[in-house]
């Protein structure tokens, strides 16, 4: 099993998914919405099989991991420099320059995403995510086994996938087939929201749109859960009403 897993195979299970949840739901197509992580496995999917989406939905999307890693760090940086944040500097020097020649290890990215997710790169205005991270205590759905396999089960992936994950690059894709539109945090710098504005200026789609949230880093849904729902129902909803309409 172990040996399966890669990017493809989570494309792979999306994209069934998608077809028994459109089947299901006698609808001929669905919207596909990815966050964060999920964005690399979405957008593939959107791309493989347009035909079973009514539009694509990006949150935190990842466009060029590289890129990413850059803009993440050198603002997490230029933040500890300027507050004079000795601890942050020596540790993020440490590794410079970022992601640079030197191989990208599980161990840099420790180091690279730490401060510029002190400051506000992942929740924004604020040093920590507990209640995003600490969310599973709160369920009656887990017990102690099953929230330590959660966190099992992210390093056991990230160990299997990461080398595949450093490659990802969709810079290239200038063509998108399917209506696409980029929620896209103001204070990101986990999955930074610049390259992903630059991307959406350049692609050619049938429909596409960014629409940003100025509270939010890169936990959009969490943090601006209302201006969340009101997007999609404005922006999205009536892409995918249209298309069943007119059977597209």
């Amino acid at each position: 099993m172990a040996g399966t897993l890669r990017i493809q195979r989570y494309v792979d299970d999306a994209i069934e998914l998608a077809d028994y949840l459109r089947r299901r739901h006698h609808k001929r197509k669905v919207v596909l919405v990815g966050h964060s992580w999920g964005t690399v496995v979405a957008m593939q999917a959107a791309l493989q099989r347009p035909d079973l989406f009514h539009a694509y939905v990006g949150i935190g999307q990842v466009i060029d991991v590289r890129t990413n890693e850059r803009v993440s760090f050198d603002y997490g940086l230029r933040t500890a420099r300027e507050r004079g944040n000795a601890e942050a500097v020596r540790e993020m020097e440490a590794i410079a320059p970022y992601p640079g020649d030197a191989p990208i290890t599980r161990e840099r990215i420790v180091v690279a995403r730490k401060w510029p997710q002190y400051y506000g790169g992942l929740s924004a205005f604020r040093s920590e995510s507990d209640y995003f991270f600490q969310g599973p205590r709160l369920s009656p759905d887990y017990d102690d086994a099953a929230r330590c396999a959660i966190n099992a089960g992210s390093e056991f992936t990230l160990g299997r996938l990461l080398d595949e994950f450093l490659q990802v690059d969709y810079r290239g894709v200038k063509r998108f087939p399917i209506p696409v539109l980029m929620f896209m945090g103001r204070h990101d710098y986990t999955t930074p929201s610049e390259p992903t504005a630059a991307w959406l200026a350049q692609v050619r789609a049938p429909y596409k749109r960014g629409v940003w949230f100025e509270h939010s880093a890169h936990m959009i849904p969490w943090e601006e859960p209302g201006r969340t729902l009101v997007s999609l129902l404005e922006q999205v909803r009536p892409l995918a009403l249209r298309g069943e309409a007119d059977g597209r």
